[in-house]
């Protein structure tokens, strides 16, 4: 490699995306930049939605530690074991500061890059590169759906083909029903429904929702606990007739045991490859996931290069399905040329190395 960058956007939004947790008001990304001797660029994107601070933290990772760490070690033999290496040399300061979870979404970030220059070199798109025969073309659903509920928004996703929406609950049961019906009456017969907690109820409440979310067909319910709520989500799954979901909040470092998540209560596996999931953790995942007759949906919520490199991954998937944030955001859709235009429910793998997508030189 020859040179590193790090660029930081963000842009305002009309509507704020609301989560059990928090709100998003602006949307961020940043990304990292390598340049190699041929002059190719590789880019990689790390998960900055929470904190609000987190963007900053996230460049100042970046910037002081990974991009100095890259000059001192320019020479990438085998990717993911120079992730690995690199992921160790920065863990004993994240574990006395607490910030293992930062540390990891900037590795994210790092092993992205790396992937995408890889694929460029090899002259063919980054699914080609890690897969023998991907999917030509992706589905995706629509997800980001929250309160009040964005009803030209959906109607756009259904004229577009999109044949599964998720709703986010966990803003009380009196809102969390109405919206809950309310979707439902308006996708029926026209497209399937989940929903995701964002991990914002107790034991108790997801028993009290079983019933309902049956009745609504609700395709997979996420995140309904913390993963390390390890019992009490164990027997949730155990009880409930509704499939589980999660992974985007299990942090899976290089070297990790992923059996552990492939054995455990999610029936739907997402893994997010810019927060938590480094892609070559994400690929013994998958296999993990395929073993074990797990669904393999890649999550995902941010800007253009994640976006892109979530795509590469599901189409490796046996499902070939991907999330797909139905917010406006202009760092997807604007900052960057956007290759990925939805026609009867899917988007076409792109035919250019690497990633794929490129750089809007007006945005």
């Amino acid at each position: 490699m020859d040179t590193a960058r790090v660029v930081h956007r963000q842009v305002a939004i009309a509507h704020p995306v609301k989560t059990a947790f928090g709100i998003m008001r602006q949307r961020h990304a940043v990304f990292l930049v390598i340049r190699d001797e041929a002059g190719r660029e590789g880019v990689g994107e790390s998960w900055v939605n929470f904190p609000l601070w987190a963007a900053r933290e996230r460049v100042a990772a970046l910037e002081e530690g990974f991009v100095p760490y890259l000059a001192a070690n320019p020479a990438v033999a085998d990717i993911a074991e120079y992730v690995a290496r690199m992921y160790r040399a920065f863990l004993g300061p994240a574990r006395q500061s607490g910030t293992e979870g930062p540390l990891l979404s900037a590795v994210c970030a790092v092993e992205l890059a790396l992937w995408d220059l890889a694929a460029q070199a090899a002259g063919v798109p980054l699914a080609r590169l890690l897969f023998e025969a991907p999917h030509e073309r992706v589905r995706v659903y629509a997800s980001g759906i929250n309160s009040p509920l964005q009803w030209d928004r959906i109607d756009e996703h259904l004229a577009c083909g999109v044949r599964l929406f998720k709703l986010k609950l966990g803003f009380g049961d009196e809102e969390d029903r109405r919206n809950l019906d309310a979707l439902r009456t308006h996708l029926d017969g026209k497209a399937e429904l989940a929903v995701d907690v964002n991990r914002g109820w107790s034991f108790d409440q997801a028993l009290a929702w079983l019933d309902i979310l049956a009745a609504h067909n609700v395709r997979w319910m996420e995140e309904p606990l913390r993963w390390e709520d390890g019992p009490e989500l164990a027997a949730l799954a155990e009880r409930s007739p509704v499939p589980l979901a999660g992974g985007e909040n299990i942090r899976m470092p290089p070297g990790c045991d992923v059996d552990v998540v492939a054995r455990g209560p999610f029936c739907v596996l997402q893994p997010d490859i810019t927060k938590y999931t480094p892609l070559h953790v994400a690929l013994r995942l998958l296999a993990a996931g395929c073993a074990t007759e797990k669904w393999v949906v890649p999550h995902f919520l941010g800007s253009a290069p994640g976006q892109a490199a979530s795509i590469h991954l599901a189409a490796g998937c046996p499902d070939g399905l991907v999330e797909w944030d139905m917010n406006e955001n202009a760092l997807r859709t604007d900052l960057f040329g956007e290759p990925f235009t939805i026609v009867d429910g899917a988007v076409d793998l792109p035919d250019a190395p690497g990633l794929g997508w490129l750089e809007n030189s007006s945005g």
